[in-house]
């Protein structure tokens, strides 16, 4: 299992968890009250189930992501994070797809001294690709 210890750590686990298609080792980077904008103008979902189906949507396109850490600002136990994102991948109709976007995101330091994700929205600036 990876690590959690860190916010860096935690991205770095997300990241191979989406490359290599493990799904229970993704959605373990979210707190339970996890908030996630799935697209653009829509209800973000919440809580860990509904993240979970939304995460299998992106790794069915058999992803390639990467990620680029632009800022951050660390307040005790919270942390904003902003990210530049790239997935690659192949859609249900096998066309490639091609996304991403600047992502911000909000940690929180967990009670045990790990690191969750509990707001995640990825098309915080413009997106491309879709």
């Amino acid at each position: 299992m990876g690590s959690h210890n860190s916010v860096t750590e935690l991205n770095e686990l997300f990241v191979e968890a989406m490359n290599t298609g493990d799904l229970d080792l993704a959605v373990s980077c979210w707190d339970e009250n996890t908030v996630f904008q799935t697209a653009p103008g829509t209800e973000p979902v919440r809580g860990l189930p509904a993240l979970r189906e939304a995460l299998q949507r992106f790794i069915d396109t058999k992803p390639h992501l990467t990620i680029e850490e632009l800022h951050r600002v660390e307040a005790g136990d919270v942390a904003l994070v902003a990210l530049r994102w790239h997935l690659t991948g192949t859609g249900p109709d096998g066309e490639p797809i091609e996304m991403g976007a600047v992502d911000s995101n909000v940690f929180c330091r967990q009670a045990d001294g790990t690191w969750r994700i509990r707001i995640d929205n990825p098309f915080h600036s413009q997106h491309i690709g879709f």
